[in-house]
């Protein structure tokens, strides 16, 4: 069983567990049907980071569009304000870009066997990435993200900026 699957089951009966919760604590005497599904894109499990940085809610809106998707590239566009996203979905790679507004529109389409490889590879996601990032430079705003081999290992490069536009960090993070 994969991560994600794993990830993907523990996050619905949390949420199912919840749910009964409330519906237990509640004063009313009208029965409720409390029904839960497994979420197609597993959940993130790093923590919450205050303030959170706005490629989090474009990431959201990739992954809400491409049910099943793996995100292997995000870059934020410092003049237009949105984000260029690559995401495998299948064997093949969706070229979005991402408004303010978390609109999702498809600029082009690839097969590259060498990144659906890595996609199904990495163990840990775009965003659990970026968030170690962010944890590690609080102050600092997602500039790219990209999933690569190096010397032989998987692994996130995130730039960061700080808020003023300016290069902050360059980390590498393991993938799997």
């Amino acid at each position: 069983m994969s991560i994600l699957t794993i990830r993907a089951i523990k996050l619905a009966a949390v949420a199912t567990s919840v749910s009964l919760a409330l519906v237990a604590c509640s004063n009313s005497t009208d029965t409720a049907t409390v029904t839960s599904e497994a979420p197609t894109q597993p959940a993130s499990t790093a923590p919450a980071v205050a303030g959170e940085d706005p490629v989090i809610a474009a990431i959201d809106a990739v992954l809400t569009a491409h049910s099943g998707g793996i995100i292997v590239s995000i870059d934020r566009d410092n003049r237009g304000g949105h984000y260029d996203i690559d995401v495998v979905v299948g064997d093949e790679i969706f070229d979005l870009t991402v408004d303010s507004a978390g609109n999702v529109t498809e600029d082009d389409r690839e097969s590259d066997r060498d990144d659906v490889i890595k996609a199904q590879n990495a163990t840990l996601t775009a965003e659990d990435a970026i968030r170690q990032a962010l944890i590690q430079h609080p102050d600092g705003v997602l500039d790219d993200a990209d999933l690569d081999e190096e010397n032989g290992r998987l692994q996130w490069e995130v730039n960061l900026d700080d808020q003023s536009g300016n290069d902050l960090a360059e980390l590498k993070i393991a993938a799997n």
